[in-house]
């Protein structure tokens, strides 16, 4: 009960004192308690490519960079097969540079280009740079590649295939750059 006006003066202030300690308790007693921070967002690793195609697209053009220069070192002969490092992985280096052999050995070269049609792809997964795995059935045509001998004589068989059907899978290097990582003839039925 709360006195106002005349009647006993201490017995108000301290009924008013106390109606305001009440109402200062009662006020800290209904605040809402702190909300707590939100969680912090969990880091996320944007994919290597936005789409399929534009993974696509850097595999096909990996591929092509690879394929120029192997061109390349087999028109002049296999010379200096190192070349290739930029285009393939360290585990596949060695047999890239091996390739180059028989043409050092027969003292042969080149003439013409390869050229290639991706049939479809095997596998198209790029989450993030530690989870990636990309690879391709991929034709290769020789059609147009003749291989001639010192004298200027053609070496190739008039039975050879021109078209050979590969699996390919592809790895980033260092700056994330989609190179060759392995190229297996494949062993099924052919889709090219």
């Amino acid at each position: 009960m709360v006195i106002v006006g005349g009647g006993r003066r201490g017995v108000g202030r301290m009924v008013t004192a106390a109606c305001v300690g009440g109402l200062l308790l009662g006020a800290a007693g209904c605040t809402a308690a702190p909300k707590p921070a939100p969680p912090s967002p969990t880091p996320t690793i944007a994919p290597i490519f936005a789409s399929d195609e534009e993974a696509l697209a850097a595999a096909t053009e990996a591929y092509a960079n690879y394929q120029d220069m192997s061109d390349q070192i087999d028109s002049e002969g296999g010379i200096d097969p190192e070349r290739i490092a930029p285009f393939v992985s360290a585990s596949l280096l060695p047999t890239a540079v091996h390739q180059s052999d028989g043409f050092r050995e027969a003292g042969a070269r080149s003439v013409g280009s390869t050229t290639f049609v991706v049939a479809g792809a095997q596998q198209l997964s790029y989450a993030s740079p530690d989870e990636i795995a990309i690879s391709l059935y991929i034709c290769d045509d020789v059609s147009e590649v003749d291989v001639l001998d010192e004298s200027g004589s053609s070496l190739v068989s008039e039975i050879r295939d021109s078209v050979t059907p590969f699996e390919v899978g592809f790895a980033l290097n260092s700056v994330e750059a989609l190179i060759v990582d392995s190229r297996e003839v494949w062993k099924g039925k052919s889709f090219c």
